[in-house]
């Protein structure tokens, strides 16, 4: 079986990105009286589905890389602080709090699949890992 880890990189780097722009983005976005119809956007369905897409994306992009081919822990740690702080901002102490930790942690899965990404660059096996 073959896994294209840097299309998933790609796709997880994204999917991360947006979602730090989402947690950011969304206080603002529901201050303003005009917007405030777009409450939908700060529900906890929508926030817990960002989490699983990046945790399906670790399992899928990150774990594989590790294992099969640059044999690195750096983009696993650094994925592991992001969803630990992604963790600390759900404990939903206030606002700057929640948003500031989210943000970071979604920063950090994203950075953390541009060096994986990296890694496969300089291993050679940017192309495919192959189980």
């Amino acid at each position: 079986m073959k896994i294209k880890n840097p299309t998933y990189d790609i796709i997880a780097l994204s999917s991360s990105l947006i979602c730090a722009i989402h947690c950011a983005a969304v206080p603002i976005v529901l201050s303003f009286s005009s917007l405030a119809s777009l409450h939908f956007l700060h529900h906890p369905l929508i926030e817990w589905s960002f989490i699983a897409i990046g945790v399906v994306f670790v399992f899928v992009s990150l774990w594989p890389s590790y294992k099969k081919a640059h044999y690195k822990l750096k983009p696993l740690l650094i994925a592991g602080c992001g969803f630990g702080l992604i963790a600390l901002g759900r404990l939903d102490l206030n606002e700057l709090w929640e948003v500031a930790n989210t943000v970071t942690g979604a920063l950090m899965v994203s950075v953390a699949h541009y060096v994986n990404w990296k890694l496969l660059r300089a291993t050679g096996n940017h192309t495919n890992c192959k189980s």
